[in-house]
C-alpha cells in the first residue's frame, strides 16, 4: 500500500504512520507548520489521540483531525539503526 488512505482505516495499535490534513494542537516553534507528520495513535492515556514526533525528537505533540494516512516507507537496504 503506497497510496494515501482515509483516516478511518488507520491502525490504532501504536504503529508509526504518515498523517496529513490535520492540525498541530500545541504551539509550534517556527513559521511553517508541517504538511505531514510521522505519528502513532496513543490510546493508553487520558489524552488519547494522534501523537507526532517533533522535529527535535525530544517531545511528542498532538496532531488533530488528520484526513489521510499511509504506512512509513521501507528502510533502505543495508541501513541499520543503532
Amino acid at each position: 500500500m503506497n497510496e494515501w488512505q482515509p483516516i478511518y482505516t488507520a491502525p490504532k495499535d501504536g504503529t508509526w504512520v504518515l498523517l496529513c490534513g490535520g492540525e498541530i494542537d500545541h504551539a509550534w516553534h517556527g513559521s511553517d507548520k508541517p504538511i505531514c507528520v510521522v505519528a502513532q495513535y496513543e490510546s493508553e492515556s487520558v489524552d488519547e489521540g494522534w501523537q507526532f514526533a517533533w522535529y527535535d525528537g525530544g517531545c511528542l505533540g498532538k496532531y488533530v483531525n488528520p484526513k489521510h494516512w499511509m504506512p512509513l516507507p521501507e528502510t533502505p537496504v543495508g541501513l541499520t539503526v543503532t
